[in-house]
């Protein structure tokens, strides 16, 4: 048994080849000592191994003399006259005077089956029972040299049942030649081989044997069983985690239903957590990593990476600058002159962890001011001047982050009021100029007083939409200099102020 994800090494012996299958993380199945990665569907490896076998008959090569096999033949160690007679040794010609010295197949020197051919056909020769695997295929081969022509013939049998054709040695004298034949071996194992001599010829048909041996392919199987132990596999959301000035999160794995798993937490600021949820609060800005590490009650173990975090700083707006010339404070409100020039600004700290150029931007009555490459070591911008609608409106700061983080600042303003005043008007019913119309802005309260030249009041108002018509009781003023004091106010005015005093020509 291993664990989800385990490397397990194989290793076979025994054969030549190698053919592994049945796991497609078999890093080579071909080779004798493969490895598989462990997954939850494993279950086992099948080998299959193949060895080129060749092996020597029971005294293939006759080096221990009369030994090993059976024949029809009769042996004589010095003589092999008459015919149907066979010796084991290094030379013909010392077991026969007509033949010539020739030497074994093997070394040259050593013992080979010097046989004078059976004046009878179909004589066994040469006869082995040998085991080998069931069903195989096994080629026979044997050497042969031919002592005195005509060349020999010999029948290769299984028990009975001739293997191919008839082979002939070669049909000249002093020359060895290979000769093979392939049979089937039978279910038991046991395959009864003989070499028979087919040619009864008396002359001739003399010759030697040598180096009897099997060859085959023989195939083997084997299993490898594996059982996985109890997966710890592991599913978290990766989705990047990201807050401004702090950051709380939970993350738990969602492959663990049940909870039959044991975890421990590892994140980068020094926390080790062996819950099964893991639930955390960041208070530094900067960026955090970790990793969870899983075990199940077998001892598998797992690992993932925590997804990125980020804790992003919120650069502060230390202050919103309004610049007017004699503006005051006023329950909260910046109170501001129409005539005086107005320019916009901020202030804000340095702060040299931004991810990049940090933005500046500023709104004002409908309008608006951006700067998108604040530095981190930046510490204040201003625009001036700037055109505002003369009417109460709150002005606001929003310097942001390149990571998105944002902090704001907000201020409202008022505006002392403003008025035009004309120096003369014609109340000659023409329908243009007819009164003298005072024309302001931010006026909650218009105070007109009109005097003549002796210092009689003609007209007088407090309200900013009423105008002189040029009548005194009902009736037209008489043309001429008439003398014009305005008072004005609104809700943010310290005081009433006599804003105009002046001279307006009444003309018809």
């Amino acid at each position: 048994m291993a664990c989800v994800g385990d490397t397990i090494f194989l290793n076979a012996s025994g054969s030549n080849e190698y053919l592994w299958s049945h796991d497609a993380s078999l890093s080579c199945d071909t080779c004798a000592s493969p490895y598989i990665i462990l997954s939850d569907t494993s279950t086992y490896v099948l080998v299959k191994g193949t060895s080129q076998i060749s092996q020597m008959a029971t005294n293939g090569n006759f080096s221990s003399g009369n030994s090993g096999f059976l024949t029809a033949y009769t042996y004589n160690a010095t003589s092999i006259v008459p015919t149907g007679t066979y010796a084991i040794g290094p030379n013909p010609s010392t077991v026969h005077p007509s033949f010539g010295s020739w030497g074994d197949h093997t070394s040259g020197t050593g013992n080979y089956m010097l046989v004078n051919g059976s004046t009878v056909g179909n004589t066994i020769l040469w006869r082995q029972i040998v085991s080998f695997p069931p069903g195989v295929q096994v080629t026979v081969k044997w050497w042969m040299l031919t002592f005195a022509t005509p060349p020999a013939s010999l029948q290769l049998k299984l028990a009975g049942s001739n293997i191919g054709n008839p082979v002939s040695t070669p049909n000249s004298t002093g020359s060895w030649s290979q000769a093979a034949r392939t049979f089937t071996v039978p279910s038991s194992g046991s395959a009864t081989v003989n070499l028979v001599t087919l040619n009864s010829a008396a002359a001739g048909n003399d010759f030697g044997i040598d180096d009897i041996s099997f060859h085959y392919i023989c195939e083997s199987y084997d299993t490898v069983w594996v059982s996985p132990r109890r997966d710890t596999q592991i599913l978290l959301d990766s989705t990047m985690l990201f807050d401004c000035d702090s950051l709380c999160f939970t993350l738990h794995n969602s492959l663990d239903s049940l909870g039959l798993l044991s975890y421990q937490w590892v994140l980068s600021d020094g926390t080790l957590d062996t819950s099964s949820t893991f639930i955390h609060c960041l208070v530094d800005s900067g960026n955090y990593s970790g990793y969870l590490l899983t075990t199940s009650n077998e001892g598998c173990t797992d690992s993932v990476a925590l997804p990125s975090m980020r804790v992003g700083y919120t650069r502060k707006l230390d202050s919103l600058v309004i610049a007017s010339d004699g503006k005051y404070y006023l329950n909260g409100t910046w109170v501001l002159d129409p005539s005086a020039v107005i320019g916009l600004g901020a202030h804000f700290e340095v702060y040299s962890g931004s991810q990049g150029f940090d933005s500046l931007y500023i709104s004002y009555g409908g309008s608006g001011l951006s700067e998108p490459s604040i530095k981190p070591n930046q510490p204040a911008h201003g625009w001036s001047p700037v055109a505002l609608f003369f009417e109460p409106q709150t002005i606001c700061a929003y310097l942001y982050t390149a990571d998105g983080c944002m902090d704001s600042l907000c201020q409202d303003v008022a505006f002392l009021p403003t008025m035009t005043v004309p120096n003369f008007f014609t109340p000659n019913r023409d329908m243009v100029n007819d009164r003298l119309d005072i024309i302001s802005d931010n006026a909650d309260e218009l105070h007109q007083r009109i005097y003549n030249r002796w210092g009689q009041l003609v007209y007088e108002s407090f309200r900013p939409d009423e105008s002189w018509d040029g009548t005194f009781n009902g009736a037209p003023v008489a043309e001429g200099v008439y003398f014009l004091e305005i008072e004005v106010s609104n809700a943010y005015s310290q005081e009433r102020e006599i804003i105009v005093r002046q001279a307006v020509h009444v003309m018809r």
